[in-house]
């Protein structure tokens, strides 16, 4: 019996063309026992790539400081250029993302047939969560290379290619939008059917559970506009959802060992974004940053972002704690935002979100804020409820994903260069920049992807 780890799963490496997505097996033993297909599934939640930080660059969020390290390394996903980007800078993740779906796929086709030994886990467990993972990696993928989930053109808008098999030599092409979400919706209800674990903790809180499937429900039914679903959803985990009180505690709701940590698989962030970027006027724009005797109006000033000598700084990242997937917070805010567009639901949007407020604001700032969005109509509070996922969910790789799927808006970004001269660069509304291009070596290795 194979026990050592690396051994366990089929090994891919990343060297020679195929039809597939570029990936050629050269070593394989196949895993026959319930702790070897754990090892294999621990390795696809462990190599997620942490990609969200070049989103947070991409979106209107935080930009290269000239004088910084990584400027060469971010300027191009700063400034949209997918064309011709500087050999230096970051990619977009492809490979890594279709290879975790290869690890899925070998729990899916095999771990029911896996022998008992020692492990704690059961065969049904460990195949709901390589189900959930699945889908959570199509749904990824859909984000960053297709276009937003529209009803009217779904069914014909290119989508992405669909991983459901180990065969490397299938035929690996697109398929429309509409489809991609018929997968996922399939693999979200095949994990609900197996899923035994109500919640995950401690060292296990990277693994899916009942709670965190419900919370990836919740954005799935968010991005494709199922308003009632996502509602229901998201109400569904509500009462296990516990927030953090920034005016008691200055606590980082976004760490693992948070009280709203719900999923931890992803590294959020980094030390080279808090230390390299520094805020837009875009996202700054949004926050109140009057200072009183108590502190900041907004507790989330001087605990999501700081401020430096001349600019504003991001304060997440850089630690390995700052793991976050899905959090309470962000569960509240689907909540209030799908209530919001349902009729008779806006009472109970407006509760969402002021219970979430009650945990930030100062209680004088909450009190001014509280009747601001008891007056509000639909319109003016979904566009405040978008202004405060912007806020509270900042530099954790939403805000690019928010923009593309609610109004695509103009951006326009003023900068000083690396050769200190003053430039700019706009993204227009409904710029074709956003929707990111298939990553270049992925098309000259598979034409098919152009089809």
């Amino acid at each position: 019996m194979v026990r050592n780890f690396k051994y366990i799963f089929i090994v891919l490496l990343f060297l020679t063309s195929c039809s597939y997505i570029d990936v050629e097996p050269v070593g394989k033993v196949i895993p026959d026992e319930i702790s070897e297909y754990r090892a294999l599934l621990t390795t696809a939640y462990s190599t997620y790539p942490a990609y969200r930080r070049t989103l947070m660059v991409r979106s209107d969020e935080v930009f290269p400081d000239a004088l910084g390290l990584s400027y060469d390394s971010y300027i191009a996903p700063a400034t949209w250029n997918d064309e011709n980007p500087d050999p230096l800078s970051v990619s977009y993740p492809w490979t890594e993302i279709y290879k975790i779906a290869f690890y899925t796929n070998v729990v899916i086709d095999g771990v029911m047939h896996a022998g008992l030994d020692v492990h704690t886990d059961t065969r049904e467990q460990l195949l709901a969560e390589a189900y959930a993972l699945r889908a959570f990696v199509h749904f990824d993928l859909v984000n960053l290379y297709a276009k937003w989930y529209d009803p009217v053109t779904a069914s014909t808008d290119r989508g992405i290619p669909l991983a459901l098999k180990v065969d490397v030599g299938q035929d690996f092409k697109p398929v429309s939008v509409e489809q991609v979400y018929a997968q996922i919706f399939s693999d979200l209800q095949e994990a609900g059917k197996y899923m035994q674990v109500e919640e995950q903790s401690g060292t296990k809180l990277y693994r899916f559970s009942k709670k965190s499937l419900q919370a990836l429900r919740a954005r799935v039914y968010l991005y494709h506009r199922d308003w009632q679903l996502a509602q229901e959803a998201a109400e569904a985990i509500l009462p296990q959802c516990m927030l953090e009180n920034l005016l008691a505690h200055p606590v980082k709701p976004w760490t693992y060992d948070s009280r709203e940590a719900i999923l931890s698989m992803e590294q959020i962030s980094s030390t080279v974004m808090k230390e390299d970027m520094y805020v837009l006027e875009n996202l700054l724009g949004m926050f109140n940053l009057e200072k009183t005797e108590e502190g900041y109006k907004d507790a989330r000033v001087g605990n999501y972002l700081v401020a430096g000598y001349s600019n504003w700084y991001c304060n997440k990242g850089g630690n390995k704690e700052e793991k976050v997937t899905f959090r309470s917070a962000e569960i509240y805010l689907i909540a209030a935002e799908a209530a919001a567009w349902r009729e008779g639901q806006l009472n109970a949007a407006k509760s969402y979100l002021l219970e979430l407020l009650q945990n930030r604001l100062t209680e004088n700032y909450y009190k001014e804020r509280k009747a601001a969005i008891e007056g509000m109509g639909r319109d003016e509070l979904l566009a405040e409820i978008q202004k405060e996922r912007a806020r509270e969910l900042c530099f954790e790789g939403h805000r690019w994903f928010d923009l593309r799927r609610t109004s695509r808006p103009e951006i326009v970004k003023n900068y000083m260069d690396n050769l200190f001269e003053f430039q700019s660069v706009s993204l227009q509304k409904d710029d074709p920049k956003y929707i990111i291009p298939f990553p270049r070596e992925a098309v000259e290795n598979n034409p098919e992807l152009q089809n």
